[in-house]
C-alpha cells in the first residue's frame, strides 16, 4: 500500500496466492489417490478405477474444489488484510486482533468437532461389531462344511444320498451330516403364506419362514427343543408333522408352549402337526429379529449338505469329504464352505465400513492437529515477549508450559463437550438399523475425548515446551 498498490489489486494477490496453493493441493490429492487407490479397494471392497477419477466428467468437480476452496482460504484474510492502515501495520499494532484471534480458535474448534464426532463414531461402530460377533447365536455353526448340494433330479437320489450320509458319517473325524433347504447365516429363502390353524378361517392367515430338513438337522445344529419332541423316523406320521420356533408359535398365537403341541394347521391346503417348540436362535445375522420360522421335514432335500467335523486337520478332511461326493454325484461341481465363514459375511459390510471410517477418523485427526500446531506455533510467538519476562520475574518452566497448553486445551474442550451431543444423536440413529446393539454409555464418548485430549497436549506440546525453555535474554534484548 506505501509504495502505491491498490486494495483490489492486494485481494488479487491473496486470491492469486490461494487459488495456486489449491491447485497444487488437487494435484498432489490425486497423486496420493492414485498411490494409496490399491490398498482402498481391498479395504473398502469397491472396484474404484483411476480412469474414472480423471474423466472429463470430474473436470467441473475439481474445478470447483480449486475455486470454493480457494475463496474459503483466500477471501477472508484478502479482504481483511487489504483493509488496515499501513501505519499500524508497519508498527506492529496490528499484528494480533481479537477477530483474528477468534477466527483460528474457531477453526480449530471445527477440526477437532469433527474429529470428535468420526472418532466416537469409529468407537461405536467397532463396539458395536465386537458385541455382535461375541454373542451367543443359539446354534452351532463351528467347523461346519456345508456342500452345495448337486444338481440331480432321478428317482436314484434318495438312494445316493443316504449312501453319501453313512459313508461320511463312517468317519471319525465326522461328528453328523444332514441335509436341509438353507443354513444358518442367510434368510431363508421359502416365504409361506396362507398358513393358519386348522381350526381358523383362512381371515387369519399368517406367513412364516420355512426351512426343509431331515432328521439330523436339529441334533447336528445343537437346536434346543423347548417343548415336544424332535423330527423321527420311528414315526410314520412325521412327513405331516412341523416344528415352530418360538417367535413362530407365538406369532401362530400361543403363549403356553405346551398348549400348541399337536395342534393341527394348514399349510396350502395340506394338514400338519405341530410335533415341538425350538428355542429362537439366530438364523441371520444380529442386525434381524427373530423371524417365525416353520421346519418342514423333507429327508432328500438337495440345497445344503452340512456335514459337522471335530478334528485338527480340515485340509485333509475336505479332501476326503470331497473323494465321497464326487463318488455318490458324478459330474457335479464340489462346491463348499465353511459356515461361519458364511455367518461372518453378514457383517463383512459393517467391517469395510468400520475400516473406511477408522481412515477418515485418522485423517480427520491430522488435519486437526495441523490446524492446532499452527495455532500454537503462532501464538507462542506471539507470546514470546511476555514468556520472557515471566520468567524473568521468576516463572517455573513447568508454570509456563502450563499456561501455553491451558489455552489450547480449552479449545479441545469446548469441541469434545459439542461434539458429545451431535455424536450420540449419529450414532443413534445408525444403531436403529439393528434388532441386537450396544448401548451408548457415557464411557463411549469419554474415552475417545481423553485420547483427543492427549494428542492435543502432544501437538502442541513441541512449541509451548521450545517456547518455556527459550532464554529470555534472547526475547527481550531489543525492547
Amino acid at each position: 500500500k506505501v509504495i502505491g498498490a491498490g486494495r483490489i489489486q492486494l485481494i488479487g494477490q491473496f486470491l492469486l496466492e490461494a487459488v495456486i496453493l489449491n491447485v497444487i493441493s488437487v494435484i498432489l490429492a490425486l497423486t496420493m489417490v492414485w498411490l494409496v487407490l490399491p490398498a482402498f479397494n481391498a479395504i473398502s471392497g469397491m472396484n474404484l478405477a483411476m480412469g474414472a477419477l480423471l474423466s472429463t466428467s470430474t473436470i467441473l468437480p475439481y474445478l470447483t474444489i480449486i475455486v470454493i476452496g480457494s475463496l474459503l482460504a483466500g477471501l477472508y484474510p484478502a479482504v481483511v488484510l487489504s483493509g488496515f492502515r499501513p501505519s499500524l501495520v508497519l508498527k506492529g499494532k496490528m499484528a494480533n486482533t481479537a477477530q483474528g484471534r477468534g477466527l483460528r480458535k474457531g477453526l480449530v474448534i471445527f477440526q477437532f468437532l469433527i474429529s470428535m464426532v468420526l472418532m466416537i463414531g469409529t468407537y461405536v461402530v467397532y463396539l458395536q461389531l465386537k458385541f455382535m460377533r461375541s454373542q451367543d447365536l443359539g446354534v452351532q455353526i463351528e467347523q461346519t462344511l456345508v456342500i452345495k448340494g448337486p444338481n440331480v433330479t432321478d428317482s436314484t437320489y434318495s438312494s445316493a444320498l443316504n449312501g453319501f450320509k453313512n459313508e461320511l458319517s463312517s468317519f471319525s473325524e465326522v461328528e453328523s451330516v444332514s441335509s436341509s433347504t438353507d443354513i444358518p447365516g442367510s434368510q431363508p429363502g421359502w416365504n409361506a403364506g396362507g398358513i393358519r390353524l386348522l381350526t381358523e378361517d383362512a381371515t387369519n392367515s399368517k406367513q412364516f419362514r420355512v426351512i426343509g430338513v431331515d432328521y439330523d438337522f436339529v441334533d447336528s445344529y445343537g437346536l434346543e427343543i423347548l417343548s415336544g419332541r424332535n423330527f423321527d423316523a420311528d414315526f410314520s406320521t412325521d412327513p405331516n408333522a412341523v416344528l415352530f420356533n418360538q417367535s413362530g408359535i407365538e406369532y401362530l398365537g400361543f403363549e403356553d408352549y405346551e398348549e400348541a403341541l399337536n395342534k393341527e394347521i394348514n399349510f396350502w391346503g395340506d394338514t400338519f402337526k405341530i410335533v415341538g417348540i425350538l428355542k429362537d436362535y439366530h438364523q441371520e445375522s444380529l442386525k434381524a429379529s427373530f423371524d417365525p420360522l416353520i421346519f418342514r421335514l423333507i429327508p432328500n432335500t438337495r440345497n445344503f449338505y452340512s456335514v459337522k467335523l471335530n478334528t485338527g486337520d480340515l485340509e485333509n478332511s475336505i479332501l476326503k469329504v470331497g473323494d465321497v461326493f464326487r463318488d455318490y454325484f458324478p459330474g457335479n461341481p464340489y462346491d463348499y464352505f465353511f459356515l461361519d465363514d458364511h455367518f461372518e459375511n453378514q457383517y463383512k459390510a459393517d467391517l469395510q465400513f468400520g475400516k473406511v471410517f477408522g481412515i477418515f477418523t485418522g485423517l480427520a485427526l491430522f488435519i486437526g492437529c495441523l490446524g492446532l500446531f499452527g495455532l500454537s506455533t503462532f501464538t507462542t510467538q506471539q507470546r514470546i515477549k511476555e514468556i520472557g519476562i515471566r520468567k524473568v520475574l521468576g516463572a517455573s518452566i513447568q508454570s509456563i508450559i502450563s499456561l501455553l497448553s491451558m489455552d489450547f486445551s480449552k479449545l479441545v474442550a469446548i469441541s469434545v463437550l459439542v461434539s458429545i451431543p451431535l455424536s450420540w444423536f449419529i450414532m443413534d440413529n445408525w444403531l436403529t438399523s439393528f434388532a441386537y446393539k450396544i448401548n451408548l454409555s457415557w464411557w463411549i464418548f469419554i474415552m475417545p475425548g481423553i485420547a483427543v485430549f492427549l494428542i492435543a497436549l502432544i501437538t502442541v506440546s513441541s512449541q509451548t515446551i521450545k517456547a518455556a525453555i527459550t532464554n529470555p535474554v534472547n526475547s527481550l534484548r531489543l525492547e
